[in-house]
């Protein structure tokens, strides 16, 4: 007996005098429970103010199926049924699985009010009260109060662990600063993980997200999409992109596509593609002013340079023609480029080396990133003269062999628009805090790419395209009032085997263009039917886009006459 006392007083001392501390910490852990207590995410609103992403409060309503019986859980499921929206056969399914564990979730995202009606559920004969083993916690759910508008800019969230966590655009680029940071709650709880009514708890405060405000303009946005819209349903396009810029700041005032998703039920990953920064295209003729430029810097050029154009000509064996069929003309520089001729550019672009061609692409922001960062964006193709050979440097000349986005061609333009100087794409205005402190964003980089005598040159021809350019007898670049200069393109695009089959058009302009206070850029890529031409298909697009723009931004009209250039040479 001395010895099994001994042994008892043995194990007493070591459990608790050495390993006291121990059990003391495991108990604690035992009876304490930690609540994760998740941030709330900050909103996305337009820069006029219009909601586009908030987040709203709800609860997730959830099932312990071991503090029911098995004669309860039908009538539970029952009652549950209406509030929840859901069959009684699937809540009770749930319920009685074998393999349910103590925490089955019923539904996510329960409005407050249904919450409240849960809460005040109870079995007949019962107390006033919660439905045994039904449990609610606080959750949040992402709201895109308009819709689709503006899906491809905002992305969409995820659930993750009761966190809402960005997965596509501004919502997964901007996911940090948008989600705050997450607090817990510790309390005591009894085994069942029951709270301990008026025991003492730790909580770690939440961390509120940061708002975002954008640039893009809803009323703009929304016009634009709709034409998009228009568009690719009559000419059965794969896809409309339209981009509206303000060329002395970069801002981007409207970022839209068509096809488009619902960020609140996004289907696929397919459905969700970037076509403005992740899809590229060749921009054709749209990209001719790079080398005009380029030609008038450093080509010894001037806008009444002469030329002899034929429909076709061949140079060092490889043979390049104009869009249509057309006699030998003599055009001066400006009239190569307003009468979009590859065949001119060809000759045009002999005047400068391969390296200056080059650097002028560069310079203009083709080849490069955007600088707005967005998931899946592309910065296109652009090869160096090195791994040229061929026909590259003319077909570059004419936009082809070069690929770009929508957003890399709109900037093209804004340098144009302001006077040579290239201003850096933004889109995030700014954001603010959870007290309502706004803090704006960082101005952008910007640099000179041409001369202020060369933008306004190109200017001046660009005005000359809406009188050579209007096929079918609809001039889109002539909205009364309003001085235009524009250029149209149209681009031969490879099809899955590998085929020049395919089509890109596009439009891009400025207005009104003695002072430029607007950038419009339309592609529509692929087009199906008779038309593929830029002013044909893009046209109408640019039209509808750049009226709405002057009308929302309440741009006077000047009605100034174009300038009188010279197209044909002597």
């Amino acid at each position: 007996m001395g010895i099994a006392f001994s042994l008892f007083a043995g194990r007493l001392i070591q459990l608790q005098g050495m390993e006291g501390t121990k059990y003391r910490v495991l108990a604690e852990r035992q009876r304490l429970q930690t609540v994760p207590l998740h941030a709330v995410r900050g909103s996305i609103t337009s820069g006029d103010g219009t909601m586009l992403a908030t987040t709203l409060q709800t609860d997730t309503v959830f099932a312990d199926p071991k503090l029911m019986t098995a004669s309860q859980q039908p009538q539970i499921a029952a009652d549950l049924a209406v509030p929840l929206g859901m069959p009684q056969a699937t809540i009770l399914s749930l319920i009685q699985h074998p393999s349910s564990p103590q925490y089955v979730v019923l539904k996510q995202a329960v409005p407050a009010a249904t919450a409240d009606e849960i809460d005040s559920l109870a079995l007949p004969g019962g107390k006033h009260g919660p439905l045994p083993g039904i449990g609610l916690h606080q959750s949040y759910s992402r709201v895109y109060p308009n819709g689709d508008l503006a899906a491809s800019l905002l992305g969409f969230t995820d659930t993750k662990n009761g966190d809402l966590t960005g997965e596509a655009g501004i919502e997964q680029e901007y996911n940090s600063l948008l989600a705050g940071k997450n607090g817990s709650e510790e309390v005591q709880a009894t085994s069942n993980g029951q709270p301990i009514p008026l025991t003492p708890d730790t909580l770690t405060p939440t961390v509120p997200g940061r708002s975002i405000k954008l640039t893009i303009l809803s009323g703009i946005q929304y016009s634009a999409e709709q034409a998009c819209k228009q568009r690719v349903i009559l000419t059965h396009a794969a896809y409309c992109t339209a981009v509206v810029m303000q060329p002395h700041t970069g801002q981007i005032l409207a970022f839209a596509q068509y096809p488009t998703f619902s960020p609140a039920n996004p289907v696929s990953e397919a459905s969700t593609t970037d076509d403005l920064l992740g899809n590229t295209f060749q921009p054709g003729s749209t990209a001719k002013v790079i080398t005009v430029a380029a030609a008038l810097e450093h080509g010894g050029q001037t806008i009444m340079s002469p030329y002899r154009v034929p429909y076709q000509i061949v140079v060092h064996g490889f043979p390049f023609h104009d869009a249509e069929a057309h006699p030998t003309e003599r055009l001066t520089v400006a009239g190569i480029l307003a009468n979009s001729s590859n065949v001119g550019m060809v000759q045009v672009v002999q005047h400068v080396s391969p390296q200056t061609q080059y650097r002028y692409l560069r310079a203009f922001g083709l080849g490069q990133s955007t600088g707005l960062n967005l998931p899946g964006a592309s910065d296109g193709i652009l090869p160096a003269p090195s791994h040229w050979w061929g026909d590259t440097r003319y077909t570059l000349a004419f936009g082809q062999g070069v690929a770009a986005n929508a957003v890399q061609m709109a900037s093209v333009y804004q340098a144009i628009a302001n006077g040579g100087v290239r201003v850096q794409p933004s889109i995030v205005a700014g954001t603010t805090s959870a007290s309502g402190k706004f803090s704006p964003a960082a101005a952008p980089p910007k640099r000179r790419v041409i001369q202020k005598k060369t933008a306004r040159e190109l200017i001046s021809i660009l005005q000359q395209v809406p009188l050579v350019d209007s096929r079918g007898g609809v001039p889109w670049g002539d909205i009364a009032g309003y001085p235009i200069a524009a250029k149209t393109g149209t681009a031969q695009e490879p099809n899955a085997a590998g085929c020049l089959c395919n089509y890109g058009s596009s439009y891009i302009g400025m207005a009104p263009a003695n002072n430029p206070q607007v950038v419009v850029a339309i592609n529509v890529q692929d087009p199906r039917g008779s038309a593929y031409f830029g002013d044909e298909v893009a046209g109408p697009v640019f039209y509808q886009v750049m009226r709405s723009a002057l009308q929302t931004l309440k741009i006077p009209p000047n009605y100034l006459q174009r300038p009188d250039v010279r197209l044909t040479a002597p």
